[in-house]
């Protein structure tokens, strides 16, 4: 399958969406989009490997519980898709989050926050 098709696949199908949609706005972790959306667990593994490998979204960090379960997170790295058709052939583009977005939301995320809560 080409790489557009399997885009356009994972984009068409509504649990894929929902990740996508979910992972854009903050990191979550398999569970957390389970819970959240209501999606089976199975199906969100599966999912959330599909779009990893098609690269729309990246694992950001691991966290490690007192018990040794690992937790991975995730976060979707697509800021733009664009599918065109024109003369009989469908295209899609997409616009990667820039390095640099990922530090304006920590700096957002820092001025959401008061001086107490950051601990200055």
């Amino acid at each position: 399958m080409k790489k557009e098709e399997m885009l356009i696949e994972l984009l068409g199908d509504k649990y894929s969406r929902a990740i996508l949609s979910m992972t854009s706005s903050m990191e979550c972790s398999a569970l957390l989009l389970c819970t959240e959306l209501g999606i089976p667990l199975a199906t969100v593994y599966r999912k959330l490997k599909l779009l990893e490998n098609s690269g729309l979204i990246k694992h950001v960090k691991t966290i490690i519980h007192l018990s040794g379960n690992e937790e991975k997170y995730y976060r979707c790295v697509v800021h733009e898709v664009k599918v065109n058709f024109h003369r009989g052939m469908l295209s899609v583009s997409l616009k990667m989050e820039d390095c640099n977005d990922q530090i304006i939301r920590l700096w957002k995320r820092l001025a959401k926050q008061g001086p107490k809560e950051v601990g200055i």
